[in-house]
């Protein structure tokens, strides 16, 4: 069956969220920061799914349980040539995750490349959010984060692993900036349980039965582990995304990212690199634009129209959202009138 759908401007969403925020506990800057994440998820990702809106009501149960203190502080522990290791204390995700990458942007007009490590943290929203934030000052942005365990070691059935997801933004001097968004599995538990609220079946490389054995059926794909992208490949980035970004700072790790319900623990690493270190900006952007003109000049096979670039198709996307409408549906809307309720805010939807 279709979902119902709703469309809101992005100027309403986020000073909706920003008061959700406040009315949370959060200061005026953390409410900015956290709305903006959202807003970036609401205008890229699937409505129902992804990393918008529809995660306040999560966040709020997060706060009422302690596991997440808004206004917490991000701690500075240790710090060498270039790098930092930061405490989150507990505090909201996105915006340790910001500050991290702020660090490390300071870091990298300083020596060319800064990199911080983060733990103590919850999480962070979209990865490629973080990453933007140094593509916005002309730098390349990387960030990962560890997650919860819902994937299973490769040959195994019992969830160990996270999604783990990358984001890495290269800025350009062309419409857009470069950009890769995304988890180390094929799909998220939230595109299973979309699936599972319109009574449709799911893709076979989603998601295993308990069992380890495929499955169409999303009730089954929800108690079972998520399908690793790439097969073993995506196993072994997920792997070692936990050792840099949990068992190198002190953060949870594998099974136990997320149990403790009032200390998430969660790592995340952020890395800046100034191009005009290496080349030079305008040299940089001349071998950058040419290196994209050999992708979008290659041959297509047959029914594919056009070959589009890393972030290329997020752009659009953007551009169709912010003028027709973000679509949110019809759960989330409810959910957030709820929450609006509960809290004493007004809602727009």
């Amino acid at each position: 069956m279709d979902m119902k759908v709703y469309r809101y401007q992005a100027d309403e969403l986020r000073e909706f969220g920003e008061q959700l925020i406040v009315a949370m506990g959060g200061t005026a800057e953390e409410a900015e920061l956290v709305s903006d994440a959202l807003l970036h998820g609401s205008l890229h990702g699937h409505p129902g799914q992804g990393q918008g809106y529809n995660k306040l009501p999560r966040l709020w149960s997060r706060i009422q349980g302690g596991a997440v203190n808004p206004g917490a502080e991000c701690e500075e522990i240790f710090r060498g040539p270039g790098w930092a290791l930061l405490d989150a204390h507990g505090g909201l995700g996105i915006v340790a995750a910001a500050r991290a990458m702020d660090r490390a942007i300071e870091f990298a007009l300083e020596g060319g490349v800064g990199s911080t490590f983060v733990r103590g943290s919850n999480h962070l929203s979209a990865s490629g959010y973080h990453a933007l934030r140094a593509a916005k000052r002309e730098m390349i942005g990387i960030c990962m984060t560890n997650a919860g365990a819902e994937m299973a070691p490769w040959g195994g059935i019992t969830p160990v692993l996270g999604t783990n997801p990358w984001g890495i933004a290269v800025p350009s001097r062309g419409e857009f900036p470069l950009l890769l968004d995304i988890a180390l599995t094929q799909s998220g538990k939230g595109m299973v349980r979309w699936n599972q609220r319109a009574g449709l079946p799911i893709p076979t490389n989603w998601a295993y039965a308990p069992d380890g054995t495929e499955t169409t059926d999303p009730d089954l794909a929800m108690q079972g582990p998520l399908v690793p992208m790439g097969e073993h490949k995506g196993v072994g980035l997920s792997f070692m995304t936990d050792v840099l970004t949990g068992v190198l700072t002190g953060a949870a790790f594998g099974k136990d990212t997320y149990t403790d319900p009032k200390n998430h623990n969660v790592g995340h690493f952020m890395m800046a690199i100034d191009p005009e270190r290496f080349l030079g900006r305008d040299e940089f952007y001349r071998r950058l634009a040419d290196f994209c003109e050999q992708v979008k000049s290659s041959e297509t096979k047959d029914g594919v129209e056009e070959v589009f670039l890393p972030g290329e198709l997020d752009h659009l996307n953007r551009s169709a959202r912010l003028r027709d409408g973000i679509p949110m549906d019809e759960d989330t809307v409810t959910s957030l009138k709820r929450l609006s309720d509960e809290l004493g805010v007004d809602c727009p939807l």
